[in-house]
């Protein structure tokens, strides 16, 4: 029997409860800090000597070590606060940030992020937050026959889903570049009460509202001319703002100087056009073709629209309506629009002609779409390559091009018009008589009427809802955190632009992170490799603005584990002391 070991023994269990003790003391002492994750010691048995036999009977114990510290990973409790900058993780995941003086990448939940002078986003030690910058931008909206470049389009969230390598989170986007209007949209309720048909015409009965415009006249449509009108803001790509007006009028299935044939029982009609004032209207025509680097048509030249009678009518068409009131075909049409296949065609060039007026194109939304040009301005950095024949030009596309949304959609690759063919307004010009619809207006099977789709009823026309993109230039004057990590920028327009996805990660074995310090982790062969995602999505977390993740220490847990530890050191103390005086006795037996 060795006496002074049993006194090292006990010394181990000092020490084993010593370092108990300082881990209990630190999470007690980070009780108040940001995201801390508590600790605990665990112990194990250090050392066996056996007596001789090789069965475990004869072994005795040598002491015991600290063989592990292992952090308590669980999720805090949050604390909210007044900054839309702070923020919690609902869930598993981390941040990442750099350290921008070492380039090193950590790890952390403590989500006291504000902006600095930089409009870099980090925490209070400088290190910067990771995540993708948002694209928000999209050159071209395909048509049937091609694509034609149309500028700036809003991003669908599917485009900010992080991959590849995150970069520091800074607000460049201080200043928003103005938006020119692609698609506009309007909800009518219209009329059905007699005496809606304000305007008639003998021989273009569905034309009324077109033959009666006159783009050279103070007032360009008379009050009297039509039953109804909505108005709204629409922008040039230098972020002026101009007026769009829709007029509707009311055809009569019979009249004195003429019949709709076989319209179906109930159905009614309301024809439509599109207008902005004349002396706005910028387009060209006549003039060279030429195409850009991207092989889009380009016209230069040619004669301005202001002056002619048609200067400031950018689209033209009919409305059907079935005996429900529902919306059920459209017609649109617009100057000069050719869906030429593999050769051009020439085209009628004088825009007060009803026969230079084609059915439209439609974009890859199945939207009709119309040609504006309020800024005179051609698109630049063409190559001289003249598409004409024999010296005929060719009617093309304007700069600006604007979808237009009444409730229907056309999913064919085929222009808006009823029977689903070319047909030109020049074939709905009619001497007194007869129109037969049903040659000129089936339906075509590919349409889709929205869910807010303009309808026909009795009463007063009223606009349910009118709405426009496009915006003038904006200055960033707030933000906001959504909780996918997505930071939204707010301006000064009223506009809300996506700009940055925070970038989440996760480890296979949390245990395995390597504790920097400063509510920092960092990545080790034990923990994995980080795996990465966004908030929200799978198995990821989400964020909360706001909310700040308060430490996981609970204070009860932690006396309790100081009594028990106090207890281990005591007694362990009270075993050397007991074999201090054992070997008292020992030292006393030779007197």
């Amino acid at each position: 029997m060795s006496l002074s070991s049993s006194m090292w023994t006990s010394v181990s269990g000092l020490m084993a409860h010593g370092n108990k003790m300082n881990i209990v003391g630190n999470n007690i002492a980070n009780v108040s800090t940001l995201a801390y994750k508590g600790q605990r010691a665990d112990f194990s048995d250090y050392l066996y000597t056996d007596g001789g036999s090789v069965s475990g009977t004869t072994q005795i114990g040598q002491g015991v070590s600290t063989y592990a510290v292992l952090g308590d990973f669980s999720q805090g409790s949050f604390e909210s606060t007044n900054s839309g900058s702070d923020l919690a993780i609902d869930g598993n995941g981390y941040f990442k940030v750099r350290n921008p003086n070492s380039e090193q990448m950590y790890y952390t939940r403590a989500g006291d992020f504000y902006f600095n002078a930089n409009r870099a986003m980090q925490n209070p030690e400088g290190m910067i937050m990771q995540g993708w910058e948002v694209d928000n931008t999209s050159s071209s909206v395909v048509f049937n026959s091609g694509s034609t470049s149309i500028g700036n389009t809003t991003a669908t969230s599917s485009t900010y889903k992080g991959s590849g390598s995150p970069k520091d989170i800074v607000l460049d986007s201080w200043n928003l570049p103005p938006k020119q209007t692609q698609s506009v949209s309007f909800t009518m309720q219209l009329s059905l009460d007699a005496g809606m048909d304000k305007t008639t015409s003998a021989t273009n009965p569905m034309s009324a509202l077109f033959m009666q415009w006159d783009g050279t006249s103070t007032t360009p449509l008379a009050d009297s001319a039509y039953a109804t009108q909505s108005s709204l803001n629409v922008y040039d790509e230098g972020g002026t703002k101009h007026n769009l007006t829709v007029y509707y009028d009311k055809v009569d299935a019979s009249s004195s100087s003429y019949t709709i044939q076989n319209l179906p029982s109930g159905y009614s009609m309301y024809e439509y056009m599109v207008t902005i004032p004349p002396s706005e209207d910028n387009r060209t025509y006549g003039g060279t073709v030429t195409y850009d680097a991207q092989g889009n048509p380009i016209l230069t030249g040619g004669t301005s629209f202001k002056g002619t009678s048609k200067a400031g009518v950018l689209m033209t068409g009919q409305l059907i309506f079935n005996a429900s009131g529902q919306l059920v075909n459209q017609t649109a049409y617009t100057y000069g629009a050719q869906d030429t296949p593999a050769a051009d065609t020439p085209c009628n060039l004088n825009p007060s002609a009803l026969a230079s007026w084609q059915p439209t194109k439609i974009s890859s939304n199945g939207l009709p779409v119309f040609n504006a040009n309020f800024t005179g301005t051609p698109l630049s950095n063409s190559v001289s390559e003249t598409a004409a024949n024999g010296g005929t030009p060719y009617s093309i596309a304007e700069k600006s091009i604007i979808e237009l949304n009444l409730g229907l959609k056309d999913t064919a690759s085929v222009p808006w018009n009823n029977p689903g063919t070319a047909t030109s307004l020049a074939s709905l010009t009619v001497a007194a008589g007869n129109i037969d619809y049903a040659t000129r207006a089936a339906t075509m099977a590919t349409t889709v009427r929205g869910t807010s789709a303009s309808v026909a009823a009795a009463g007063n026309s009223s606009v349910r809802t009118s709405n426009a993109d496009g915006y003038p230039a904006g200055v960033l004057n707030n933000f906001s955190i959504d909780t996918n990590g997505v930071i939204y920028g707010k301006y000064d327009n009223n506009q809300t632009m996506a700009l940055y996805q925070i970038s989440m990660y996760d480890f296979d074995n949390l245990q395995g992170l390597y504790r920097e310090g400063n509510n920092l982790y960092s990545e080790t062969k034990e923990s994995g490799v980080a795996r990465q995602g966004v908030a929200g999505d799978n198995g990821f977390g989400s964020t909360k603005a706001y909310n700040i993740e308060q430490s996981n220490v609970d204070m009860s847990r932690e006396f309790v584990q100081m009594i028990a530890t106090q207890r281990g050191f005591q007694a362990n103390s009270k075993s050397i002391t007991t074999v201090d005086s054992m070997l008292e006795t020992v030292i006393g037996m030779k007197r």
